[in-house]
Order: structure tokens, then sequence, then C-alpha cells
């Protein structure tokens, strides 16, 4: 069964029959129900802004360059509107890219709300990528346990960035794919 409103089968006008019954609906109730159905629709695609809604799921597939997180940047990873928070539900490090690597480079790579710290991808996973799932020693559980079910802070962008280490690298990109639930 779907949400879809029933299909017509006869033009908008007098008496028509849903698929669903065979009984003959008064043509105003059938204007409600597609109503009511193009409301629901345009809520769930995030009204006029086309932005995920609550308890909406979205994936955020971003690729992060040595080049992008030097001299203490950070690269947006789900930029958060105006008091939006996010549960971050699933998080991939992608075996695509290039291993991080030169300048004496030692880096590690935290994915952070500066509240939260969801993982911390051990400088050696950078230098020799491979596909990891979140949980795994490539992308590691949050060492605050709290961090696994504790949502984004209100409208703040959750970030990849360097931490740990003293040097950057001079080369080398990887690919994060994170499942983020919306719930504020």
């Amino acid at each position: 069964m779907t949400n879809l409103p029933p299909a017509i089968s006869a033009p908008p006008f007098g008496k028509v029959v849903d698929n669903f019954s065979k009984e003959p609906v008064d043509h105003g109730e059938m204007t409600q129900a597609w109503r009511h159905w193009s409301e629901e629709m345009f809520l769930r695609l995030g009204g006029a802004t086309g932005k995920p809604i609550i308890g909406d799921v979205a994936v955020y597939e971003t690729t992060v360059d040595q080049a992008d997180l030097a001299s203490a940047a950070t690269v947006i990873l789900l930029d958060a509107k105006a008091a939006e928070t996010w549960k971050i539900r699933e998080l991939f490090l992608s075996g695509a890219g290039t291993n991080f690597s030169g300048g004496g480079g030692d880096r590690l790579l935290s994915v952070s709300d500066g509240t939260s710290t969801w993982t911390v991808v051990p400088a050696a996973t950078l230098q020799s990528l491979a596909w990891a799932r979140w949980g795994d020693a490539g992308t590691p559980a949050p060492a605050t346990a709290a961090h696994f079910t504790t949502a984004s802070a209100a409208g703040v962008d959750i970030v990849a960035a360097y931490s740990g280490g003293a040097t950057d690298y001079t080369a080398g990109s990887l690919t994060l794919v994170i499942v983020a639930e919306r719930t504020a």
C-alpha cells in the first residue's frame, strides 16, 4: 500500500470512482483528498525551501582534500541551517581517493560540530585509504560514548578538520559519506 491518493478513473466533475472501493465518491471529497495529498507532498519535500524536514534521513557525500584542511581550516560535511539539529546514523570512509602524504604529515581527521566528535580517523588510515564503516578501526566509534547518539548543536555545521598530530599533509583526498537524521 502506498501513501499516494487513489487514482481517478473519471473526469473531475460529478461523481467519480476511486480505484480502491469502486464506490461513487463525491467530487468535493476527492478534491479534498488531492489537496491534502498535495500539501503533504509539499511538506515532505521540505516546503518551498526543498530542504529535509524533521524526521527525514539524508545522505551527504563530501570530498575532503588535504588543501581544504590546511592551516586549521574545516570542510563542511553537513550544512545545518538555523536551529537545525542532526543525528549521525551512519558514517563511511570511501576507499576512493588518494592517500594523504607528503610534508611529514601526521594529522588525524575528526568529524565534529565543535561540541560532539563522532569519529577521529587515524593517521594510518589517512595514509593508506581503505573503505571503512563507522565503528571499524578506520573510522572508530566516538571516544565519548554519548556522542554516538547525540544530535549536533542547533544550527551548527558538521565538519571535517585535522586533529592531533603536528604537521599537515601536502597531498591526498578522500570521500566521507554521512547518513543523518534531522531531529529539529
